[in-house]
């Protein structure tokens, strides 16, 4: 189980069944005033204030599961791919619950969907029936309204969840008619479980897919210059010693961007030339920042080589580490 959904249960309220609560001895005038809350027919929680963590909007659903079980970005959080959380990324409305095995209409909160749940695709943890971490991914990347999203759901279940490339393809190559199998395949092919965000899988996405620059890339490594580490550039093209970063809301941080400004002059000074990137240029900047990576790369290539102080070798000493 995930981290970030096993701490968020510690506060969270499981519902409680009409039954339950009567027992308890809270009366149903009660369960139909304000300190209480009808997450599904004859289940309530307390009455919580919006807006509810995944977690909370996850246990909300527990009881509408039945036979069947949650999946998409829900059973990937349980999973502890803690970037799925349900939140879409670009306009910040919440994304509907999936729940799978279940022939019946949907619900404001809820889709279901009449697909076939074997037992070696589903798995219970801390008592709320999931779809395996596989299945998860396959439905997550087929289900994804892009390509590129595809690969983000991917590389959170790579990243977090161990969910390996190979194994989604084959996944992919035995259920040929399912909807959406040609972008769970493709997906599956660019995943990378190396990223550190859901940010920089859209960053690498739109560096390959968009920009359309070539795949030697390496992500997130250790570049040196002068017997010392300068940075984890999260795209590095050693062709054309291009650096592409992504600047997430941390990088707002004062000191980090001190931290940021050294670090941009220390590749600058071995001759790598550095691209940064924010969600805005992945939003609604996308042609101009595809341009300016597109220019950076030609300006890397037309660099002159014997100016070239940086190396990918490791100097004597230096012990790997997190980038982060």
């Amino acid at each position: 189980m995930g981290q970030s959904f096993r701490q968020e249960s510690q506060t969270a309220h499981r519902p409680r069944s009409t039954q339950e609560l009567l027992a308890a001895g809270v009366g149903r005038g009660a369960l139909r005033g304000p300190r209480w809350r009808r997450v599904a027919r004859g289940f309530y929680t307390p009455a919580i204030d919006p807006p509810l963590t995944p977690a909370q909007r996850i246990l909300d659903a527990v009881p509408l599961i039945g036979a069947g079980a949650l999946g998409g970005w829900a059973a990937g959080y349980v999973h502890g791919a803690q970037w799925l959380d349900g939140i879409d990324p670009f306009n910040f409305d919440t994304f509907l619950l999936d729940c799978l095995g279940l022939r019946r209409a949907s619900l404001p909160t809820v889709r279901f969907h009449n697909s076939i749940v074997p037992a070696e695709d589903r798995i219970g943890l801390d008592g709320i029936v999931v779809t395996s971490a596989l299945r998860t991914a396959f439905d997550g990347m087929r289900w994804a309204p892009s390509l590129e999203e595809g690969v983000v759901f991917a590389d959170a279940m790579a990243h977090f969840a161990g969910v390996g490339g190979r194994e989604l393809v084959q996944y992919a190559d035995d259920h040929p008619a399912w909807p959406g199998v040609d972008q769970a395949r493709c997906a599956a092919r660019l995943m990378d479980g190396g990223v550190l965000s859901p940010w920089e899988s859209r960053l690498r996405c739109c560096y390959l897919l968009e920009a359309g620059l070539p795949a030697r890339i390496l992500l997130n490594v250790p570049v040196f210059a002068g017997g010392r580490e300068i940075g984890w550039p999260d795209i590095f093209d050693p062709e054309a010693a291009l650096a592409v970063e992504f600047d997430g809301e941390h990088h707002r941080d004062l000191e980090q961007h001190h931290r940021d400004n050294i670090r941009e002059e220390a590749f600058e000074d071995a001759n790598v030339t550095v691209v940064r990137a924010d969600s805005l240029d992945l939003r609604s900047g996308r042609q101009a920042f595809i341009q300016r990576v597109r220019n950076g790369y030609v300006r890397g290539l037309a660099r002159d080589r014997s100016q070239d102080r940086w190396t990918l070798e490791s100097p004597r000493g230096w012990r790997p580490h997190s980038p982060r």
